[in-house]
């Protein structure tokens, strides 16, 4: 009887403790994330005019639905400080205006929701924006945006100097994605924006943007989506190498690097499909790459990504592929090409 009674007695408790656990769980609420629209126009302080423009472009329709996106958000006072006002997007009735609004706002998205801690210390990303190849074009190769980190900073396209901003807030969660503010409208970056952005590239901006080689920077500038130019940019290293004690640019004349330079320009918006060929699959012959320094030319080999200039001492690499701006499209290679001077 009274082992009867103890079984009794741990059924009773266990019925209780189960019935305790069930009405806990009922009563828990589950916090649904808002979407990234939703958190904007939750915050018109901050977002009204993100919102308008948003709407104005389509754009509210892709970053509700479900997904996965980074947006970094300009606040009001970014958008006022750029010129554009809810007043000003709200009065827009061109379909041209419109499309360029579009492609700013989708300069400010990249795929793949990504938390701060996750991104690189220096490093390029593909935001939805593209170049336009014409007036009209609707699609493109992708523009890239350099996100780098100074401390608990993160400096988007080098900073406002640059076009681009300061990230103020980061990591908001949200549905389809993680937001971050930011304290200006990145501008559309150029092939020059795009050299000054990247750290590798420092020896080659100190090149182009020097007295001597003001019709380099020239060209560089002057170039547009429609007449790109491509910029096979030799890193740091490369200029290190050829400007130490032996190496090529040695002694060479302001006029010589000039030409050097040109060496390392093409005509057109050239892009690699892949980091391992520069070449699709289906190619059967080495690239030929007629340069601006007439008629040199320089060779990238079949399914590689290996470069032979003219003099052909050793073979260059490309180092990092498709660095898009809106007037053209960086390749890093390791090596200062050399042409016949």
């Amino acid at each position: 009887m009274k082992i009867k009674n103890q079984i009794l007695y741990f059924f009773t408790v266990l019925s209780v403790a189960l019935m305790t656990f069930s009405c806990t769980d009922d009563t828990k609420e589950v916090v649904k994330l808002k979407s990234i629209v939703e958190i904007a126009q939750a915050d018109p302080a901050n977002f009204s005019i993100l919102v308008d423009a948003l709407k104005k472009t389509g754009l509210d329709v892709t970053l509700s639905n479900p997904g996965s996106y980074t947006v970094f958000a300009p606040t009001n006072a970014a958008f006022t400080a750029a010129g554009i006002t809810s007043a000003s997007i709200n009065a827009m009735v061109l379909p041209a205006d419109i499309a360029n609004l579009k492609l700013v706002l989708q300069n400010h998205v990249i795929g793949i929701g990504t938390r701060s801690a996750d991104l690189v210390a220096a490093g390029t990303f593909k935001t939805f924006a593209f170049i336009k190849t014409t007036a009209t074009a609707t699609t493109g190769a992708n523009l890239n945006l350099f996100i780098s980190k100074s401390g608990t900073d993160i400096i988007l396209n080098a900073g406002a100097t640059n076009g681009g901003a300061k990230v103020t807030t980061a990591d908001v969660d949200a549905s389809n994605g993680i937001l971050y503010t930011i304290d200006g409208v990145l501008k559309l970056p150029t092939i020059v924006n795009q050299i000054v952005s990247n750290p590798s590239l420092s020896s080659l901006l100190g090149v182009v943007t020097s007295t001597p080689q003001a019709s380099i920077l020239a060209i560089l500038n002057a170039a547009t989506g429609t007449a790109a130019v491509t910029v096979y940019a030799p890193n740091n290293d490369a200029f290190t190498a050829a400007k130490g004690t032996g190496g090529y640019l040695v002694g060479k004349t302001d006029a010589q690097i000039t030409n050097i330079l040109k060496y390392h320009l093409e005509n057109g918006n050239k892009t690699a499909s892949s980091a391992t060929s520069f070449t699709s699959s289906t190619a059967t012959a080495d690239v030929s790459v007629t340069t601006l320094y007439t008629p040199n030319k320089f060779t990238i080999l079949l399914g590689t990504v290996k470069i032979k200039d003219i003099v052909a001492t050793s073979n260059g690499t490309i180092k990092v592929i498709n660095i898009q701006g809106t007037n053209g499209v960086i390749q890093i290679i390791d090596k200062v090409l050399q042409p016949f001077l």
